[in-house]
């Protein structure tokens, strides 16, 4: 059994409607988490990822929306620079003892224009959207 700590990380994604590609970017650091005894031989990468929404109060990966071209996973798991996969254990990324971990959360705030048919509302972000 290990101990966790975890520097979460927002990253917001200025997304262009026009373009299907982000536009700029801006890295959030928040509060670091302590997770306890984690068996790291059973543990999965995805399951940390679950219980850091879970305490940050993050919708489920599930259940987000995804704008049109974004085909980037929503969340990362990082430890030693490398990037660990959902569906490898923690052993498996190297983690036999009590380390540190950041995981990443990507947020997608549309930018630019989407033409609709049968009104007039268009939209356009503000610097204060993003």
């Amino acid at each position: 059994m290990i101990e966790l700590t975890i520097q979460p990380r927002v990253q917001r994604e200025k997304w262009s409607l026009y373009w299907r590609e982000s536009m700029a970017t801006k890295t959030e650091v928040l509060d670091a988490i302590t997770l306890k005894n984690i068996d790291e031989k059973t543990t999965k990468v995805s399951s940390v990822l679950e219980t850091i929404a879970k305490q940050i109060g993050w919708q489920p990966r599930s259940e987000l929306l995804r704008l049109e071209g974004f085909e980037e996973p929503w969340e990362r798991c990082i430890f030693g620079g490398r990037e660990c996969r959902d569906e490898d254990t923690l052993q498996d990324c190297g983690i036999v003892k009590s380390s540190t971990l950041t995981t990443v959360r990507k947020v997608l705030v549309a930018e630019g224009w989407k033409i609709r048919t049968g009104d007039d509302d268009d939209s356009e972000t503000d610097e204060e959207d993003f």
